[in-house]
């Protein structure tokens, strides 16, 4: 049986992605590896797949930001949970190379049964790599231990190159206040003498002080009127942290907010026609001097 997670490969290669073989260098983060010969890679959504016309299986490098050993085989312990993959780790830990720990996990890949070998390696530099190098149970072998060893070892981290525009970007954002503002109305049918219709708003606000700090706050709320019935909801967050500037593979610069809770956004920065955009979405840029 032709192995069901490489239709995720021949995806991102037959929508236009550019096909890679031997070494490659990803300056902006500072991380530079060697595709196994015999295989090649391409660049999807946060991540970077590898695959092979003549063998199943996927190898697949994601990055991270742990930097320290315990805390990695911590999440390890807890198992790997996202976008279909659902693994469980079987196996003691390996060391591999400097920074670098090494397991085998069971579980599913797309509803698959399916076994890997699994590196996380630190990079004290910048983002750190997980290496996950799985197939379906039946061809499991101890290959797919070896290819991801062997991509773990051939990884060198340098200081992430800073993206174009950086400065700018760090000089148009100091102090500001990001202010993002959507709403939509829309009215229907009447029945009875009695009209309906469906509402929605949303407002996020990003303050980033001088310091390094931010504050976050967002709400939204919706409502509808059938004519006969009506409901409504709403919702309210927020948060505070430190915000910085980075870079993604692409060369693009990134706003990254480190909340004081552990989590972590980022959002991708543009700017077009005198407006600033946040992973594609208008957000109006303001000094409030409202920093704590």
């Amino acid at each position: 049986m032709r192995f069901q997670f490489l239709l995720t490969f021949c995806a991102v290669l037959n929508a236009g992605q550019a096909q890679q073989i031997g070494e490659v260098d990803y300056p902006y983060l500072g991380i530079k590896f060697t595709i196994p010969a015999g295989w090649k890679g391409a660049e999807t959504e946060g991540a970077y797949i590898i695959g092979s016309d003549t063998q199943p299986g996927f190898i697949l490098m994601v990055p991270h930001e742990i930097k320290d050993v315990a805390l990695l085989k911590t999440e390890a312990r807890n198992g790997l949970s996202e976008e279909g993959i659902y693994l469980s780790m079987t196996s003691d830990f390996e060391s591999v190379g400097p920074g670098g720990i090494g397991a085998e996990f069971n579980g599913t890949i797309q509803g698959v049964a399916a076994k890997a070998y699994v590196v996380g390696v630190i990079n004290p530099l910048g983002y750190g790599v997980t290496i996950i190098a799985a197939t379906d149970v039946p061809n499991y072998s101890p290959a797919y231990k070896k290819l991801a060893k062997q991509v773990a070892m051939s990884l060198k981290f340098t200081h992430p190159k800073e993206p174009p525009f950086a400065s700018q970007w760090k000089e148009a954002l100091n102090g500001a206040t990001l202010t993002y503002m959507n709403s939509s109305y829309s009215s229907g049918p009447s029945s009875d003498g009695y009209s309906s219709y469906s509402g929605y708003s949303s407002h996020i606000e990003i303050t980033l002080c001088p310091s390094g700090a931010f504050s976050y706050s967002s709400s939204s709320s919706s409502s509808i009127d059938t004519g006969g019935g009506s409901m409504s909801s709403g919702g309210k967050g927020g948060g505070q942290g430190k915000w910085s500037l980075t870079g993604d593979a692409g060369g693009n610069n990134v706003l990254k907010l480190e909340f004081s809770n552990g989590r972590v956004d980022t959002y991708t920065l543009s700017y077009n026609n005198d407006k600033t955009y946040l992973n594609g979405k208008r957000y109006f840029r303001t000094f409030k001097q409202n920093c704590y």
